[in-house]
């Protein structure tokens, strides 16, 4: 995987496939716990530009703990998209991967044309149940410190929000696994403990803000993640939701022709239809 050194962090990424400059860049974000070998499209149309995000994959992760907050890496992931002289784009992200590319579209916006966001959050309204998250947050990066890799992996995986990918072909859950088995616990733990769900800032008040169009992709038997979703696209007419059948939180391991066709839909929608206010 080539390499970009950012405000002296070290980003691995990859190109899905050769590149074409007629065709519009997509920027793929990740999940905790998950690399930038998460993302297959068998019939990519598009630039699809997969990177593993701080403290994961073959990314840097023995930095400054700052570096890890949402602000810091969408900071640096602009900057990343500058040295790939990279002038506009589409942000995908998955879970982890939607609450950075939202944070991106909200804090860095110059050239995002629109986001794809699966089964992500704009954060916890409510300040209490915040800050139980993020103690709640904390107490399990601390416990991944202590604990091997391969326990927090067997209980991860135990998590009713992954309970559907139980249904997929041996070869598919043992990829998933071994890419949870590869990562570095410190950097894993970091990623919790300073840019978790509960540390995040509240950015519903921000989704106003957003000039792009919004698409927001959640799994059938994702109920949660439904509710959030709609949530958030009643906030502009220009975001809409849509649910994928037959999968739960990981619609693009676990429905990929699917998920790869309604992205390709949207985007090809969006190069033909949106034109971005002055």
């Amino acid at each position: 995987m080539p390499v970009k050194t950012v405000r002296a962090a070290t980003y691995h990424y990859r190109w899905l496939q050769h590149t074409d400059p007629k065709q519009p860049t997509v920027v793929c974000l990740h999940g905790f716990t998950g690399s930038a070998q998460t993302f297959m499209f068998e019939n990519p149309q598009f630039n699809y530009l997969a990177i593993d995000l701080i403290g994961h994959g073959k990314t840097a992760v023995y930095l400054h703990p700052y570096r890890y907050q949402l602000t810091s890496l969408v900071a640096d992931l602009a900057s990343f998209v500058s040295l790939l002289e990279i002038s506009s784009f589409y942000v995908l992200g998955y879970s982890m991967g939607a609450r950075v590319a939202l944070a991106w579209a909200i804090e860095q916006p110059q050239g995002i044309k629109g986001l794809i966001l699966e089964g992500g959050t704009a954060g916890i309204a409510d300040e209490q149940q915040r800050n139980s998250r993020k103690k709640a947050d904390r107490k399990l990066s601390l416990r991944l410190m202590r604990e091997p890799l391969i326990d927090f992996v067997d209980d991860w995986e135990k998590l009713p929000l992954f309970a559907s990918q139980q249904a997929l072909p041996l070869e598919q859950k043992s990829r998933v696994r071994n890419e949870r088995l590869a990562q570095n616990k410190l950097g894993l733990a970091l990623s919790l403990y300073y840019m978790g769900t509960g540390a995040q800032k509240n950015y519903w008040p921000d989704l106003a803000s957003i000039e792009c169009p919004l698409l927001y992709l959640v799994g059938q038997k994702d109920e949660k993640f439904q509710k959030i979703g709609k949530q958030m696209t009643d906030v502009k007419e220009i975001f809409c939701c849509q649910v994928l059948a037959d999968c739960g939180h990981c619609c693009h391991i676990e429905q990929p022709r699917l998920f790869e066709t309604t992205v390709t839909t949207w985007i090809n929608e969006m190069e033909r239809e949106w034109t971005p206010s002055k």
